[in-house]
């Protein structure tokens, strides 16, 4: 079933999710490694450019997701969590997906400010949407860092909360985002 059904995620929304959660943990764990390589080493150079790459990658998955997210019916936990839940639920969601839309802008934004051109996938050079300008790139340096590290604790938050659902709560949350299971 692609798409979503009263019990589960459909194909589309599961691949979007799960393919996306490993492609931001690729990308997280790109930038948090390459500093264990030498400056200027194509290890270390090859790493932030998986990370550039990624999050244009997850910047051009995100409108996607949300178009398939705004065109589907979510489908219900059950037991229904207390009301209180489901309000924390959405705003965690929405931070995560404006952290998803932020963070590849402020990192175009960085990149070009700091006088760097950037290719999608080596092949569609970006146009060039700011001028150089040296200081404004440390600035959108220290905002992209900021708004990563709170993209982290809100990807911490949503594991530990699907967890907690699953095996405090008892509910299907977590089971809504996997296959269903064939009976038979």
């Amino acid at each position: 079933m692609l798409r979503n059904s009263s019990t589960h995620y459909g194909a589309i929304a599961r691949l979007f999710h799960w393919s996306m959660a490993l492609l931001i943990i690729v990308s997280i764990a790109a930038v948090e490694l390459h500093e264990l390589f030498p400056k200027g080493s194509s290890m270390r150079n090859g790493m932030m450019m998986a990370h550039f790459q990624i999050g244009l990658l997850v910047f051009l998955l995100i409108w996607l997701r949300l178009a398939a997210v705004f065109t589907d019916k979510v489908p219900p936990i059950t037991p229904a969590p207390p009301k209180l839940q489901n309000v924390a639920a959405k705003l965690v969601h929405l931070a995560l997906y404006a952290a998803m839309i932020a963070l590849p802008v402020l990192g175009v934004l960085m990149t070009q400010a700091g006088d760097h051109t950037l290719a999608f996938l080596g092949v569609a050079q970006l146009p060039s949407f700011i001028g150089v300008d040296k200081d404004l790139s440390k600035q959108l340096h220290e905002v992209h860092e900021v708004v990563g590290n709170v993209m982290i604790g809100l990807i911490v938050a949503h594991v530990a909360a699907a967890i907690w659902h699953h095996h405090k709560q008892r509910d299907d949350t977590l089971l809504r985002m996997l296959p269903p299971r064939r009976r038979g």
